[in-house]
């Protein structure tokens, strides 16, 4: 405490370092008690008032001098699951998060974006009520930039982005995809099949490449009528196509997809692995403890968002990080593999 007194002393100038270490609070809470904003409780609010009161400050005048000061808040932006699936992804995403922000003295602030409406987060930016976001895969990510942009508010960007400007995380899937389609492709030479989602998501393409890079580098060609795009809304027919074309491969972009494949295959009378082999480029729990369990590729969701949190984060420090950082995935071998060993 002596050491800290003899600072403020020599600096003339009181700061929420000061006084959340003095009082051994954190400077979320110091920010808190000032402002009269979030949650703390009143007790501790009356001794951070009182502390600055007998050190010859105005409490008043002190939240006017921090009022564009951090507010120790992170916002993370996700999607209305029930609209656009993907609930287990998302709950990873908002869990690795919050705990690199509670590591580092922040909280989180959650804001759900329903389709076409951006106005939850309009109001965590114009309101200032965080120092930075975390964008999700989201699918009107364009507009949530150039909002974040036009009001110079830090973010970063879970999965990839076209743009060389946007602090980004991604796993390295498309290396993962290539991997795991060259596999199939020695397992399964009449064919692989890709039943893919939209087209117009980065996610769809980056995973599209990765299955393209593995016919290339096998000197294989790729024939673009396996390939089935907006698939989870015509299943059956792409599944009809599948099977009549002779391929003994499937490869999902997503395990929602695979999950339904493994159904319709089952009612199909189509025995996996020994008459079609299926795989994903997502893999989930759901894919894990199936029937038949699937082969995957498997990114650590929380520890990408962890990551993700650590980048904001860093960026609000003044640090200067990559633009675009990766994280680590690899290939789960299962049964619905006829190598089910990799």
């Amino acid at each position: 405490m002596e050491s800290m007194n003899n600072r403020l002393r020599n600096s003339d100038k009181l700061t929420m370092d000061v006084i959340a270490h003095n009082l051994q609070v954190s400077k979320t809470t110091v920010s808190r008690a000032i402002s009269g904003k979030g949650r703390v409780g009143a007790e501790t609010r009356d001794r951070v008032l009182k502390y600055i009161e007998s050190m010859g400050y105005k409490p008043n005048s002190m939240a006017r001098a921090l009022a564009g000061a951090k507010t120790y808040n992170i916002g993370v932006v996700l999607p209305d699951t029930d609209e656009r699936g993907g609930a287990p992804f998302f709950k990873d995403c908002l869990v690795g998060v919050t705990e690199a922000a509670a590591r580092r003295d922040y909280d989180t602030v959650l804001a759900v974006i329903s389709y076409g409406n951006l106005s939850r987060l309009e109001r965590l930016v114009n309101g200032r009520r965080v120092d930075g976001i975390v964008l999700t895969r989201c699918d009107e990510k364009g507009k949530m930039v150039s909002l974040l942009r036009s009001q110079e508010m830090p973010f970063v960007v879970i999965g990839r982005d076209s743009s060389k400007s946007v602090y980004q995380i991604d796993s390295d899937q498309k290396d993962g995809c290539a991997e795991l389609t060259a596999k199939m492709l020695r397992e399964s030479p009449n064919g692989v099949a890709l039943l893919a989602g939209s087209k117009e998501m980065d996610i769809e393409r980056l995973r599209y490449e990765g299955y393209e890079q593995a016919f290339s580098q096998a000197g294989r060609k790729l024939d673009k009528s396996l390939v089935f795009w907006n698939s989870e809304e015509k299943l059956e027919a792409d599944l009809d196509a599948v099977l009549a074309s002779g391929a003994r491969g499937i490869v999902c972009s997503d395990d929602l997809i695979c999950l339904k494949v493994m159904e319709s295959l089952k009612q199909r009378g189509v025995s996996v692995p020994e008459q079609m082999a299926v795989a994903s480029f997502f893999d989930s729990e759901d894919l894990e403890m199936n029937e038949i369990p699937i082969t995957a590729l498997h990114v650590d969701t929380k520890v990408l968002s962890q990551k993700a949190g650590d980048l904001l984060i860093d960026i609000l420090d003044g640090k200067n990080p990559e633009v675009r950082n990766y994280a680590k995935c690899s290939v789960l071998y299962r049964s619905s593999f006829r190598d089910s060993a990799g």
